[in-house]
């Protein structure tokens, strides 16, 4: 189906796989990109992100990303989580991969060790270790946080050696709390909301022109359609905007009217208060440590 030939793009557009060329800069998501890469620049220890499903956490983590290894002062990466079942010792030793430790051993105080001599030496190089946690409402349990702690109190000439950052869900503010000294830690907590109408106009048209084109192709009304149904969240305006162009595609429609936005949320459910059934996947893209 080449409706981005039909539709001038050159890229897909509504991809909801995280890619950060497609980052739309909100005042609000700049303000927690801000906030949070202070934490990274004074090694403030912890920070936290939350966000609803579906609202962004994840293309946000990657424009950080971005912009953390873009800064050679900073020695980052990303640990993506997809689930809880893991152990301490497996916590540790991905850190550890994710640090440059070149032999992890299987016992917990050597890999501890380990982890330790490489932040030390990533300190002397002059470099700051920042660890992004995505899905980080999946760190669950008085073991699994004592780690997180453990590494934080790891500190040199009163300089602290590594920053976690967390992306989830309002979970993580409920999990923190059974470790309270660590949730006693974190530096800055920023709340991911919605995007506005006005804001989501804007995403829909940024996204549009990044793939390739610059004439308008949604209405007024299938932008307030766009903005009612998919409650300012942006994975859902995603899949909304894709089936908009599959079925425009499919009717020959050079402009997507309000028509084609309630055949499309009709089709998905939305428009039956089904928003948590719709057909939305959330995809972690590969390339870091996914668990």
């Amino acid at each position: 189906m080449d409706y981005e030939r039909f539709f001038k793009l050159s890229a897909d557009p509504f991809s909801n796989v995280p890619d950060s060329r497609f980052y739309y800069d909100s005042p609000q998501h700049s303000n927690a990109i801000m906030r949070l890469a202070h934490v990274a620049e004074r090694m403030r220890g912890l920070g936290v992100l939350i966000g609803d499903v579906g609202s962004g956490k994840t293309m946000l983590a990657r424009r950080l990303l971005d912009i953390l290894r873009e800064d050679g002062r900073f020695e980052t990466s990303l640990l993506i989580l997809t689930h809880s079942e893991f152990s301490p010792i497996w916590f540790l030793r991905r850190i550890g991969s994710l640090l440059g430790v070149k032999e992890l051993s299987e016992d917990k105080t050597q890999v501890s060790s380990a982890v330790a001599r490489r932040l030390m030496e990533i300190h002397a190089e002059g470099r700051k270790p920042v660890i992004l946690i995505d899905e980080a409402n999946l760190l669950r349990g008085q073991a699994i946080l004592e780690e997180v702690r453990g590494l934080l109190n790891l500190e040199l000439s009163d300089v602290r050696l590594i920053t976690f950052i967390l992306f989830g869900m309002a979970e993580i503010e409920q999990n923190l709390l059974v470790d309270s000294s660590l949730s006693q830690r974190v530096a800055v907590k920023y709340y991911l909301g919605a995007l506005d109408e006005a804001a989501i106009k804007e995403y829909v048209q940024h996204r549009l022109v990044i793939a390739g084109r610059e004439e308008e192709l949604f209405t007024e009304t299938a932008y307030e359609l766009i903005a009612r149904y998919s409650q300012g969240r942006p994975r859902l305006i995603n899949a909304i905007c894709d089936n908009c162009l599959i079925e425009g595609y499919l009717l020959e429609k050079d402009m997507l009217d309000a028509s084609v936005v309630q055949t499309v949320v009709y089709n998905l459910g939305i428009d039956r208060g089904q928003e948590e059934q719709a057909p939305v996947s959330e995809t972690a893209a590969g390339g870091d440590y996914q668990f």
